[in-house]
């Protein structure tokens, strides 16, 4: 077996006679085995600087602003969940919000709305349960505002750096938005 450098390639004198460019080298059949097997599980085969074939790593795709922009997404959607569960926890939690305003509202008096009281439980009285509801709720709808705000803001700015050519700041600035992201819903709705 034979491996040129210029043509990127494999020969056989079985196969292509004489027509094997001129810079080819001799490999083992164990070689090339071996550069199969490689090439199998995702390395490329490229030239080494003595003309011989070697396995290399492929260079990562250079990352774009659009996949660093669907990454901040993609973590302020994770953290959105990991808050509220399903969307329909999502409205559950609003409307016991809003049940719970309106029993603060009448200074926690009268008929105690169901949500509420559906949290008035070990020991809570409803007052404390609205009081409860009140905090989480407005703990979630800040950090969703900040979710909000982070990803847009990081999102312009990974824009305006890779308009720049600064690659690598985007990335770090991308890395630094989704460690902020997590650690904003920490303790919050179902990650309390």
């Amino acid at each position: 077996m034979l491996y040129s450098a210029s043509a990127g390639g494999f020969y056989s004198r079985d196969i292509h006679g004489e027509n094997i460019p001129d810079d080819a080298v001799h490999i083992t059949a164990e070689e090339h085995a071996e550069l199969l097997a490689g090439q199998a599980i995702g390395q490329i085969i490229a030239p080494a600087a003595d003309g011989r074939p070697s396995l290399q790593v492929p260079p990562l795709a250079a990352p774009t602003t659009e996949s660093l922009c669907e990454k901040v997404d993609a973590a302020a959607d994770a953290a959105r969940r990991a808050v509220a569960g399903d969307p329909l926890r999502a409205v559950e939690y609003d409307r016991a919000r809003l049940q719970a305003e309106q029993f603060a509202a009448a200074d926690y008096q009268g008929e105690v709305p169901a949500m509420v009281a559906a949290w008035a439980i070990n020991g809570r009285t409803p007052q404390q349960a609205a009081d409860s509801i009140l905090a989480e709720a407005a703990a979630y709808t800040n950090a969703l505002e900040l979710l909000r705000t982070t990803r847009l803001a990081a999102k312009e700015q990974v824009r305006a750096l890779m308009a720049a050519n600064q690659v690598e700041q985007a990335q770090q600035l991308t890395e630094q938005t989704i460690a902020a992201i997590e650690a904003a819903v920490a303790g919050i709705g179902n990650n309390a």
